[in-house]
């Protein structure tokens, strides 16, 4: 079916890989944190409350989904996290106003709020540092011991002596006996118990190299095991007024066959209610929200206030070349009332006004900052986060050349306060783009504007701003825009729409059940055209590293530096990002699925293709 649409036969590839494989759990965490996803993932802090709380209450979390462990300690340890959907979705009404059009029958396509609770196994890096802490307090433990040890056979020479003088003294032989025998009977009795001892700490020696040995073994078979997986999902038909259930993965070795056992197939099935609901939130919170129409904001309130010779506008500028043009046709062929692309296909797509303003509502500037969004989150030391690995390096790197720019044009702080065309352009952001949003959980009276600032003082300031800004047309948007077709292409594995509601809690789940649910082939074929459509690149794209042939000025397309020392910043930062580059091919060595959407190798081979295909 890819090829028929044209789809690159890498991501043909890796969608067939992705089909191998998706009914896994660590590959279902995975891709919540590599694929295209709402970006809602976070840390549970304090212990579980709301629905959590009740469902662990009712038993519905089982221990053998934990490994054993207890839920305090998991939370303590701060390897418990969450996606909660559920208050996006909320009022967003169920579709399939589209299905006859596509498919030929009236077909009711149901949302359901989804939300997932995912558990980060014990890495046996932590275990493998719970034996050395118990080796280090075993080696105190017997210097201490020696010490004390060393301590009493002083005691004891000490004694001895002392009673042989006294005995001698006495010029009796018979009391010199006793006294000679009992002290000598003591002192084998002593010697008797440090033996017993050091037997014990051997014992204890092997017991620790026993276990490290376990630890060694465990490490070598989960080389390549993710540590993230899934351990509840709750769904909730809330427009027709249906119960919540609750659903978690079977017990290992209690699953006979994946393909026909009632308890694998409700699993699956539970996730593939999650990804359904998420799909609605990445394509039209994540992507369209965020990665577009947030940027048309900023780009329109650039052309508005900064006039084209400013040292700003020639800073933005090549990033935003293009943003309104292509919102535009997005407006007019993909989401417009009677041209609405997604209501041929997705469930929350009739409703796309409203999940749209849902999304919006949880859009703020302090989750723009992306290292600091990833530490509120409690993200920060998840472990295989690649997507959190690559921002964050890319967004230093971009950090630090737009540090240079401003250094270039601004040499204090009253340059920056006094530049009255930057403090339109600042204001205009938050007070006509942003003026009538509220940051998502504020308090009544809370300052709208989703957080952003209304004016700048500050050079540090500006160099986060600008950060925000261009980090968020480029870097954010290649990630969650480019190569998403190899996940949401294959419809098992992230279904845009769902056919049935959810199943009861008692029902017994078949694969009958299971193909009835999925969407007809029609809106798969849909799906595969409008993702391809939307992985792929436009002539217009600008990358931060191309050859001077593919890029009339070389550098970053049309760049606007107009000094030597502008033109060095660019080269600076394309170095650093080569290397980069660099760092992402390495780790890609031996990896099933690469991840490899922010490396810039990708950008030029896809740029290319395009290419290509043009002449």
């Amino acid at each position: 079916m890819g090829e028929l649409v044209g789809w690159l036969k890498t991501d043909i590839k890796d969608g067939l890989k992705v089909g191998e494989i998706f009914q896994d759990d660590t590959e279902f965490a995975r891709q919540i944190i590599q694929g295209p996803n709402s970006t809602k993932l976070r840390q549970i802090k304090g212990g579980l409350f709301g629905k959590w709380y009740e469902a662990n209450e009712k038993g519905m979390l089982p221990k053998y989904a934990i490994d054993g462990e207890d839920i305090e300690d998991v939370i303590k340890d701060g390897r418990l996290f969450e996606i909660l959907n559920s208050e996006v979705l909320d009022g967003i009404g169920h579709g399939g106003k589209a299905s006859k059009l596509i498919t030929g029958t009236d077909k009711t396509w149901y949302v359901v709020q989804a939300d997932c609770l995912l558990y980060q196994r014990k890495s046996t890096k932590v275990e493998e540092k719970e034996v050395e802490k118990e080796q280090e307090q075993q080696q105190e433990q017997e210097q201490a011991q020696e010490n004390e040890n060393e301590k009493a056979i002083e005691k004891e020479d000490k004694e001895k002596k002392e009673k042989n003088e006294f005995d001698i003294s006495l010029s009796s032989s018979s009391t010199y006996q006793f006294s000679t025998t009992a002290t000598s009977g003591s002192t084998n009795t002593w010697v008797d118990k440090v033996e017993e001892k050091n037997t014990e700490k051997e014992k204890e020696k092997e017991k620790l190299i026993e276990k490290k040995e376990k630890v060694i073994e465990k490490e070598e078979k989960e080389k390549n095991e993710d540590l993230l997986v899934p351990v509840l999902i709750r769904l909730e038909n809330k427009n027709d007024g249906e119960k919540e259930t609750f659903w978690h993965p079977p017990e290992q070795g209690t699953v006979r066959d994946s393909k026909t056992d009632p308890k694998h197939l409700s699993w699956l099935l539970a996730k593939m209610y999650f990804r359904c609901a998420d799909w609605g939130i990445y394509s039209i919170g994540t992507h369209y929200a965020r990665a577009h129409a947030m940027n048309e904001v900023f780009a329109t309130s650039m052309y508005r206030n900064l006039p084209s010779a400013h040292p700003l506008f020639r800073l933005l500028q090549p990033h935003f070349q293009g943003i309104i043009g292509i919102n535009m046709q997005a407006r007019a062929n993909l989401i417009a009332p009677d041209q609405n692309a997604f209501a041929k296909f997705m469930s929350s797509g009739d409703n796309l006004p409203d999940l749209l303003v849902n999304c919006c509502k949880e859009l703020d500037y302090k989750s723009m900052v992306v290292p600091d969004d990833f530490e509120t989150r409690g993200l920060k030391d998840l472990p295989g986060y690649f997507f959190r690995d690559d921002t964050v390096a890319l967004w230093g790197i971009l950090k630090g050349y737009i540090e240079e720019m401003v250094s270039l044009s601004y040499f204090s702080e009253d340059d920056v306060t006094k530049d009255e065309e930057l403090q339109k352009f600042v204001e205009e952001i938050k007070e006509i783009g942003f003026g009538s949003f509220e940051r998502a959980g504020a308090e009544a009276g809370a300052e709208a504007g989703a957080g952003f600032p209304k004016c700048i003082t500050t050079k540090e300031k500006l160099v986060e701003y600008l950060t925000v800004l261009i980090f968020n047309v480029s870097i954010f948007h290649t990630s969650v825009n480019f190569k998403v077709n190899k996940y949401l292409g294959y419809l098992p594995n992230a279904p845009p729409s769902l056919r049935l509601t959810p199943p009861a809690q008692d029902d017994v789940i078949t694969m009958e059940r299971i193909m009835e649910t999925l969407p007809q082939y029609e809106v798969a074929l849909a799906t595969v055209v409008v993702t391809g459509i939307l992985g792929s690149f436009s002539p217009i794209e600008r990358f931060y590293v191309a050859t001077k042939a593919e890029n009339k000025l070389g550098y970053m397309g049309e760049n606007m530096a107009v000094s030597v020392e502008q033109e060095a910043c660019i080269k600076s930062m394309v170095k650093n990002m080569e290397k980069y580059r660099d760092v992402i091919t390495k780790r890609n060595v031996g990896k099933f699925l690469a991840y490899d959407v922010l490396s810039l190798t990708t950008f030029l081979s896809l740029r290319r293709h395009e290419l290509v295909k043009m002449n």
